[in-house]
């Protein structure tokens, strides 16, 4: 392999290396995006969550309301 081949060959190495850390970070920024939206979906479930306890005390004030007293 004459030296015009081994530098054109670690070139091509280098882009390919090159690609590979882009690659990486794209990755990385996704895994980001994704943390970020599962804890904003674990807000929202804890908000879900409030809101059906809300709804319980509701529906049993609500029933308390509708029995006669006596």
């Amino acid at each position: 392999m004459s030296e015009n081949e081994v530098v054109a060959n670690q070139k091509t190495i280098l882009g390919h290396q090159a690609s590979i850390l882009e690659n990486q970070k794209a990755l990385l920024q996704n895994q980001a995006a994704i943390l970020k939206n599962q804890s904003a979906l674990d807000e929202i479930l804890a908000n879900q969550k409030a809101i059906l306890a809300n709804q319980k005390t509701i529906l049993a004030n609500q029933k308390e309301v509708a029995v006669p007293h006596r």
